[in-house]
């Protein structure tokens, strides 16, 4: 009867939350690294737990150096998922934030993955990959995995790339869509989407 009473008063309290979690579908990450005494079967599950967007904060906090809000981590898991996501809202909202921190998780956790940013002005995309930059320099573990002499960002006079192994992630302005035929990318971020004209997306 105190069991029940208890579990009771717990939904009441968490009620507003909105969310209807049963403790038997939760799942204990710690449980699942210490499964044997294997070390490296433990550092592969570390690196398959990492991948997982649900883990993204923890990813951030300890491999990027940066603490993101819950609606953060949100936002990237659900970008992570859908085909063509799109971000809107306000200004100041950290929008080109997340887009820039989704585009160095995409080349961290998918080798060989090519990302372009485009922006209807070079100062557009150029954002995305200051942020970036930012990111490589404040994340001492992001550069210690990645040594070679071509890793981290480079600046040209029509482009910035930032590479990361084998991925790389390239900022070009827009401008009438003329100058930047040939890039070919897996993935393709546009910021500040509604200032790109109808003629070059369609």
């Amino acid at each position: 009867m105190a069991d029940i009473s208890k579990n009771l008063d717990r939904v009441i309290q968490d009620a507003w939350l909105g969310i209807d979690v049963k403790d038997g579908d939760l799942f204990n990450p710690m449980d699942f690294l210490f499964h044997d005494d294997d070390p490296d079967k433990m550092l592969e599950r570390i690196a398959w737990l990492m991948m997982r967007p649900e883990y993204f904060s923890f990813v951030c906090k300890y491999i990027l150096n940066i603490e993101i809000s819950p609606f953060q981590s949100l936002l990237l898991q659900e970008m992570w998922h859908k085909k063509f996501p799109m971000l809107i809202g306000s200004r100041g909202m950290g929008k080109s934030f997340i887009l820039a921190l989704y585009s160095i998780l995409r080349a961290l956790f998918m080798p060989r993955r090519k990302i372009i940013i485009v922006g209807a002005a070079f100062r557009q995309s150029k954002v995305l990959f200051e942020y970036m930059e930012t990111i490589w320099r404040n994340s001492p573990i992001l550069r210690s995995i990645f040594t070679g002499n071509e890793d981290g960002p480079r600046r040209d006079v029509d482009r910035c790339t930032i590479r990361l192994g084998d991925s790389w992630t390239i900022a070009v302005p827009m401008g009438d869509g003329s100058k930047i035929r040939g890039l070919r990318a897996h993935i393709i971020i546009a910021d500040e989407f509604a200032s790109i004209s109808p003629d070059i997306y369609e």
